[in-house]
């Protein structure tokens, strides 16, 4: 067995979690991914040329860190997640771990389950299709409901801040991310002192309307969003406009 640790893995490093997350999401049914993009820890076990499992720990804080771990199907519960845990804990005794994992992945809630971590809470990824065209029922409805408007601009080419205005005054924001096939909407809110009145189904809608009537091209054939399980509210929110739960990630603490 050979131990690699390194907080920059190189071509053939990343390659290799590449392979490693793709043969494991076959066969636990999930879509797990490495953050490689992060300035990230990350501990290796390889058998010759194999990887067999791998950890990545980044610091969300200064007393913590998220992990992202994985072992081959046919390699685990033989120590090696555990041999890479202990290399981790060994170098940052006093950092506690919070390890995300897919609530239908078993094989990762019996291994979180063995190490007596303690369940925090849920994260559900919700997605909502667009319509190809705007004929879809919508071609007759304005950018507008109930006295509410919408402006956008653009933070850069892929990033895109929207406001909602009532009697021209601000009552709400969102932002969406643009990427190739999907967009991502996040830091939906509505001003404290107006919650409670209806807005944020009023907002979410004029958005959703103000999307769809956008040129194709400008426009992408999903959006989605996370959300905390914990927050029912939101949740209720972002069903009532169409999302559904497309896979939710439970948090542990270690």
């Amino acid at each position: 067995m050979n131990l690699i640790r390194t907080d920059a893995p190189d071509a053939r490093l990343s390659k290799d979690l590449r392979l490693l997350q793709e043969t494991s999401n076959e066969y636990d049914h999930i879509s797990f991914s490495f953050p490689l993009e992060e300035e990230c820890n990350c501990c290796l076990l390889y058998e010759n040329e194999r990887l067999l499992s791998a950890l990545i720990a980044f610091f969300t804080d200064s007393d913590t860190m998220e992990c992202y771990g994985c072992t081959l199907p046919g390699e685990r519960q033989k120590g090696h997640f555990t041999s890479l845990l202990k290399e981790l804990v060994n170098d940052y005794p006093d950092c506690d771990l919070l390890f995300p994992v897919y609530e239908n992945c078993n094989d990762g809630i019996k291994t979180l389950q063995a190490m007596e971590a303690s369940f925090c809470y849920t994260e559900h990824f919700m997605e909502r299709s667009i319509p190809v065209s705007a004929k879809s029922g919508l071609e007759n409805e304005k950018k507008e409901s109930n006295d509410l408007t919408i402006s956008s601009h653009k933070n850069s080419d892929d990033q895109i801040c929207y406001e909602f205005f009532k009697d021209k005054e601000a009552v709400g924001m969102c932002s969406l991310d643009i990427q190739k096939k999907s967009a991502y909407l996040y830091g939906f809110e509505i001003s404290k002192p107006l919650r409670g009145q209806g807005l944020g189904t009023a907002c979410l809608d004029l958005f959703l309307k103000t999307y769809t009537f956008l040129p194709a091209d400008q426009r992408t054939k999903t959006i989605y969003l996370q959300v905390s399980g914990d927050n029912l509210p939101a949740v209720a929110l972002y069903k009532k406009a169409g999302f559904k739960i497309r896979e939710s990630l439970s948090y542990y603490l270690y």
